[in-house]
């Protein structure tokens, strides 16, 4: 699913609304999902450069770091709190400086204004960004308004955005998890 993709699709729903203004509030919901659900996490590739000096930063290759999810620290896989922690977006704070001068791990990344999250995340989450969208469209003091059909949308938005946050604290697995019922006494 692209850009235009989903433009086509809300122009559906909301004719009315001129195209530019639709792909600004498409961006627009699609960094507030990646803000909110981290939606889109980035992993395999270094997060963490000059860990071993005293000024190490969070750096990401696409777009704006917003939190590690996990970072591998003397070989084994850490989360914040247990052996680093991030006070702000690009700065790390190690409870032990690290040896490596690069560290790898999965980080949470938003899209820089105006701009779409990767391919990936738009067709996982397009449905999602799609509805943010036509939610916020269908508020602005503009002929087609209608709060009514906004809530609704708002409602499909926030759902979303709700899976996207579990799907991600889950490690972006597939699949729910089985659990053993309980014998009964």
């Amino acid at each position: 699913m692209t850009l235009s993709d989903l433009t086509n699709q809300v122009v559906q729903d909301i004719p009315e609304a001129p195209l530019l203004s639709i792909r600004e509030m498409l961006a627009r919901m699609a960094r507030e999902l990646c803000t909110e659900a981290d939606a889109w996490v980035q992993s395999g590739e270094p997060v963490v450069v000059a860990a071993n000096t005293d000024y190490p930063q969070v750096v990401a290759s696409q777009g704006e770091p917003l939190r590690i999810v996990s970072l591998t620290l003397d070989g084994r896989e850490r989360v914040q709190g247990d052996g680093f922690l991030q006070p702000a977006p690009s700065v790390i704070e190690f409870d032990r400086k690290p040896t490596e001068s690069l560290l790898y791990g999965r980080l949470a990344c938003r899209p820089i204004y105006g701009d779409m999250p990767p391919d990936e995340v738009v067709s996982r989450w397009g449905e999602v960004i799609a509805n943010g969208a036509r939610w916020r469209l269908l508020l602005l003091p503009q002929p087609w308004r209608d709060p009514e059909l906004a809530t609704y949308y708002q409602k499909r938005f926030l759902a979303g955005a709700a899976d996207a946050r579990q799907h991600s604290r889950l490690g972006h697995a597939r699949g729910g998890a089985r659990v053993k019922a309980r014998r009964f006494i």
